[in-house]
């Protein structure tokens, strides 16, 4: 039995590790390793129940969702095209499978040889809970700083794109995902968890503010308003707790840095105060088309990808420029697809989220849990923010990443090194 304990917990840290670089490069292989994983996971569970106490934090605002969703599948206009949506909740599984593997104390033991290897490195330092040759190796921090790393790679390859083919509003980049409003997604959360580590844990980490300079190079250059505007909040909660006072600082150093943009990203932000950008505009019809639409179907909504089957029937709405199939904003989407059942039952998700997570914040003053606590605070508030004006909660990339960092303030404190 021993044997095969050791052996899941080597496949579960060798999947999780391709899960977590993956994410930022192949969709493919981060679902397959998502599914993978979380097999392993239950499998080593049903294998050691009388050893390992599984965590499920935020099972009911979860389900809740989910049953949500099953009901909009159930009462849609065309509940077999709905039904496709719902392998969308399987991705809820990786907030409790990270959770309970980085807080599974086998896993540390695995995690050693791996951390050992890299031990002199100044990365290593993001991977110890606290200094000195003996340190102790935190697996929660070493994930997250695999996704530093993977995020950086992302935004070089962004940063290249730019280099050879220009930037034009007509011509954002993507960098290693197939559209820009992804890329922007990932490099505003990671970005947001890096700004944290260097504000509350180690500021004078080399490779760290390298990550999230070329981060932030390429959030910029991705011309993402929405993703601009969601790090914006982040980094307004990561300051609060840190220093209310560098919020005074921020006006001025966005002047600065509007002062050296370049034309395209300063004709992005002035755009923002324009109330007659064409883009802007268009927005504002697909909402009062969404409120349209709820007020047709308000309880359970008409189904997920009922958008296109219902638009012909708002032709008031016709000056809308092509047959968007979704709404540019998570309570719009969701309110035409799972109607008010869904919408309040998303809100309650969120809601949960915040006050569990505001619960650890304050259940001590150790640094090396407030920072991770406070990273992902920060990263899903920016995730929210830019929900309102794009439905990244639809987007897999941006959405497993969320519940990638939610689940990082909960693991078991007595596993926290």
């Amino acid at each position: 039995m021993e044997r095969r304990i050791h052996i899941l917990t080597r496949a579960q840290l060798l999947v999780l590790m391709v899960f977590t670089l993956a994410g930022q490069f192949s969709i493919s292989i981060t679902h397959i390793c998502g599914f993978l994983g979380g097999g392993l996971w239950l499998a080593k569970a049903r294998l050691t129940r009388s050893r390992v106490r599984l965590h499920w934090p935020l099972w009911m605002p979860f389900a809740a969702f989910s049953l949500a969703s099953i009901l909009a599948v159930l009462t849609a206009l065309d509940p077999l095209r709905s039904f496709e949506h719902l392998k969308r909740l399987f991705e809820m599984v990786i907030f409790f499978w990270v959770l309970n593997t980085l807080a599974d104390p086998d896993l540390r033991n695995s995690l050693q040889a791996v951390i050992d290897k890299f031990r002199r490195t100044r990365p290593a330092q993001l991977f110890k809970a606290t200094r000195g040759a003996d340190a102790s190796v935190s697996p929660r921090n070493f994930f997250i700083g695999l996704i530093l790393f993977a995020a950086s790679l992302s935004a070089l390859t962004g940063l290249t794109q730019v280099l050879q083919d220009g930037l034009s509003i007509h011509h954002r980049i993507s960098g290693t995902f197939s559209i820009y409003m992804t890329f922007a997604g990932i490099l505003m959360q990671t970005a947001l968890v890096a700004a944290a580590y260097l504000l509350f844990r180690n500021k004078k980490n080399a490779w760290v503010w390298g990550a999230l300079v070329l981060m932030l190079l390429a959030l910029a250059l991705t011309l993402t308003r929405q993703a601009w505007l969601g790090f914006g909040s982040g980094l307004l909660i990561l300051l609060i707790f840190r220093k209310p006072l560098l919020i005074l600082l921020l006006p001025v150093v966005a002047a600065l840095l509007f002062w050296i943009a370049p034309a395209p990203i300063q004709e992005r932000v002035t755009s923002i105060a324009n109330l007659d950008d064409v883009t802007l505009q268009e927005r504002l019809s697909m909402w009062w088309l969404g409120w349209a639409i709820y007020k047709d179907y308000p309880v359970t909504g008409c189904g997920f990808h009922c958008l296109l089957e219902v638009r012909g029937d708002y032709p008031e709405y016709k000056n809308l420029a092509r047959p968007y199939r979704t709404l540019h904003s998570n309570l719009v989407q969701l309110a035409i697809d799972t109607g008010a059942v869904g919408v309040l039952a998303w809100l309650f998700l969120w809601l949960s989220y915040f006050v569990a997570a505001g619960r650890q914040l304050k259940s001590g003053d150790d640094p090396e849990h407030r920072w991770v606590v406070l990273a992902s605070l920060s990263a899903v508030t920016a995730f929210l923010v830019g929900g309102l004006f794009e439905t990244n909660f639809y987007d897999s990339e941006v959405v497993m990443m969320t519940y990638y960092l939610m689940a990082l303030p909960f693991i078991s404190l007595r596993d926290r090194i």
